[in-house]
């Protein structure tokens, strides 16, 4: 049985490109102990999309569909920005009627690019999983590029040597059971307000990897709780010292390039269903409450850590 998502995106005319599909349903190939599950790797998939910049022209993000007529797109975006539209092909359902008009008389509107808005949120209110929910929100974003969430992290363009494999949540369970192994530290990076934003491991497996603690946007697009990201560090941005690390302001934050979403991004009644195989695997391989864990048991850390000083 296919995945909810590959069956409300056919029903809508928006088909997936096919290694998205055999992702989705955990194809035996995507679901092994370094890769995690065929959902994991979906979102790892998308990552290389989201973490690339906006632009109005080229369509590199529609490439997470089948056959899409990207050369026609091109030229119809072309033609849309020279009518005056600075978006180019995305958001056409925003464009002044006359604008799309103008740009149809020196290049056509593919027929797929029509509505395209409408059929992806016709599609996701179609869905009924918190999972499913998650990347239905990824795809409609990374094709506005439109959200302005409270906290802005610049991106990474250029992919860093910090891994995203599924042994990241190992240390990110323990953390959220007050557990530091020897040498590592955490900083928690926190808003104007003070709340925890990300928990930052270091010396635990790769530093400077991160799981989202309240969302974020990069690139225009929604980054959600429970997500992992790299982070690089503006130079001389200092905080205050906390019992096992730093409290770091989130403009330390010289670059945050998503990874993939973690099996902390949705509840633990949903794990089993959204992450089956990499759960398995961390039950196997004996990591801490990985069936039983909460993204709040995290958050209760990072704040623990937020009240402590050294």
């Amino acid at each position: 049985m296919s995945h909810e998502i590959v069956l409300r995106f056919r029903e809508n005319d928006v088909r997936l490109r096919p290694t998205l599909e055999e992702m989705l349903d955990d194809h035996p190939v995507h679901c092994t102990d370094r890769r995690g599950c065929g959902f994991t790797q979906a979102t790892r998939f998308l990552s290389s999309y989201i973490n690339a910049p906006a632009q109005s022209v080229a369509t590199d993000d529609l490439g997470i569909f089948a056959q899409w007529p990207r050369q026609e797109t091109a030229a119809a975006a072309e033609a849309l920005v020279e009518a005056g539209w600075p978006h180019g092909w995305r958001r056409l359902h925003e464009a002044p009627a006359e604008r799309v008009v103008a740009a149809s008389e020196r290049a056509p509107i593919p027929p797929a690019l029509v509505g395209l808005g409408a059929r992806i949120r016709t599609a996701a209110a179609g869905l009924v999983r918190t999972e499913s929910l998650l990347f239905a929100r990824f795809v409609e974003q990374l094709l506005a590029r439109d959200h302005e969430g409270s906290v802005v992290v610049p991106p990474m363009p250029e992919k860093p040597e910090i891994g995203s494999c599924s042994q990241a949540e190992e240390f990110f369970l323990e953390l959220a059971h007050g557990r530091i192994r020897r040498g590592g530290s955490v900083n928690i990076l926190v808003d104007g307000a003070g709340d925890p934003v990300m928990i930052e491991k270091m010396n635990l497996g790769e530093s400077h990897s991160a799981v989202v603690l309240k969302s974020i946007s990069i690139n225009g697009v929604g980054i959600p709780p429970g997500s992992l990201c790299a982070l690089a560090h503006l130079q001389g941005v200092s905080g205050r010292l906390t019992a096992h690390g730093e409290c770091l302001p989130i403009i330390a934050v010289a670059q945050a390039r998503f990874l993939r979403l973690t099996t902390l991004a949705v509840s633990p009644d949903e794990c089993a269903r959204a992450f089956g195989p990499q759960l398995d695997a961390q039950l196997r391989t004996r990591m801490i409450s990985p069936a039983t864990t909460t993204l709040d048991e995290l958050r209760s850390f990072a704040r623990s850590e937020l009240r402590s000083r050294r």
